[in-house]
């Protein structure tokens, strides 16, 4: 009877200690971010228990790149820049020490760090337009300064006058000066502050010189490339003496575009000596180094000269080694200057001539009382005032106009 109590006994303790085990909840149990990341792959524990770090995961900063750590008071902080920037007051506005991911991911979540981020997109669309504009407004500035270069340069301005005409520019954009009839502005005597720019004023000579190079070389590229479309051309030069007596060679090419003959300036070269070898070589050199077909020559033209027409070692002559179809001949205009010198050397009376106009040139043009005397002897006789320009070698030249 006894053992029976017992086993029952024994066996009803048995079920309470089952009953128990299964009313019984487990106490949470919270692992370390590593541990989880294992513990989600094997997927046989769910449950993650609090960690934080002592140290920061470097690699937290090329994730979220708002994410910066600075040290206070001996110890390490991370913090949103965006938040902080933006004076918010969360923790990762301010400086946490919670070294935790899901920390990290949450307030990137929050509507406190999406109102940061978005008033940094719109701070930076601003800040890219108002630099869009500054650029555009200097864009235009440096192309009305390079137009007035080339309007100097195709009216034989000098350069010396470029920053008064650059000047004149400014003033009338400053005072929208248009077609119609405007009134200048009045002039204020506070002195305005210059406008910074990230390019410079260029509006001096040297700057002035850079736009003529820039100029330069693109109608220089537009010219070369137009005469390279033509099958064939012509060259004829010509030399010159500067100033300061250095020798120059002037290059005129004519060619053929759309069935139209045109002539163009192409260039001029120094030259070190004035023989033919140094020619040839200056000319084939100038052709090779901007990429002009000097094959393609066909005809040369020259002032006549022994160094451009010898028979065996002239220029012509080295041109006809290399194409002996090329043609040659002595240019019309010198010729017909050489005829007039040498009529006139024949004759007398155009020798005493000639004397008689540059000693009277001579006379006048050394005094200013002489000058005005001469125009009151032409007023008091009822005739046209004469302006002298210049002597050529084999004439005497004037221009008649009213005083």
């Amino acid at each position: 009877m006894s053992n029976q109590y017992n086993s029952k006994r024994s066996f009803s303790s048995e079920n309470e200690n089952s009953s128990s085990k299964k009313n019984k909840t487990p106490e949470p149990i919270e692992l370390s971010d590593d541990e989880t990341n294992n513990n989600d792959e094997i997927g046989e524990l769910q449950i993650k228990r609090s960690h934080n770090r002592k140290n920061i995961n470097k690699d937290w900063f090329s994730t979220y790149t708002w994410l910066e750590s600075e040290e206070k008071n001996q110890e390490m902080l991370i913090f949103c820049k965006l938040c902080r920037n933006a004076n918010r007051t969360s923790k990762f506005s301010k400086g946490t020490n919670v070294f935790r991911i899901d920390k990290i991911k949450q307030h990137l979540n929050t509507n406190e760090h999406k109102e940061s981020e978005l008033m940094l997109l719109n701070s930076n669309q601003n800040e890219s337009n108002r630099d869009n504009t500054e650029q555009s407004d200097e864009k235009k500035t440096i192309i009305s300064l390079i137009m007035s270069n080339y309007f100097s340069s195709k009216h034989n301005i000098s350069l010396n006058v470029y920053s008064d005409l650059c000047k004149l520019v400014s003033l009338q954009t400053r005072n929208n000066v248009s077609d119609k009839i405007s009134t200048l502005k009045p002039a204020s005597l506070e002195k305005l502050s210059k406008p910074k720019s990230k390019y410079g004023s260029h509006k001096n000579p040297i700057a002035a010189c850079d736009f003529l190079d820039s100029i330069a070389s693109v109608i220089k590229n537009s010219l070369f490339e137009e005469l390279n479309s033509s099958p064939y051309w012509s060259v004829m030069i010509d030399e010159a003496n500067s100033i300061d007596g250095n020798k120059h060679l002037a290059i005129v090419g004519k060619y053929i575009t759309n069935n139209m003959p045109i002539m163009r300036y192409l260039g001029l070269i120094n030259l070190e000596s004035t023989d033919s070898e140094n020619i040839y070589n200056k000319i084939k050199l100038f052709c090779i180094s901007n990429e002009i077909s000097y094959q393609n020559v066909i005809h040369f033209g020259s002032d006549g000269a022994s160094n451009m027409t010898g028979y065996k070692s002239g220029v012509a002559a080295r041109f006809k080694k290399m194409n002996p179809f090329i043609s040659s001949n002595h240019c019309i205009s010198h010729r017909l200057h050489l005829a007039g010198k040498d009529a006139s050397d024949e004759v007398i009376y155009f020798q005493k001539y000639e004397k008689t106009l540059r000693e009277l040139y001579g006379y006048f043009s050394r005094s200013h009382k002489r000058q005005n005397i001469l125009k009151l002897m032409q007023v008091i006789n009822y005739l046209n005032i004469c302006f002298i320009n210049f002597i050529l070698l084999t004439g005497f030249y004037s221009l008649l106009g009213n005083q």
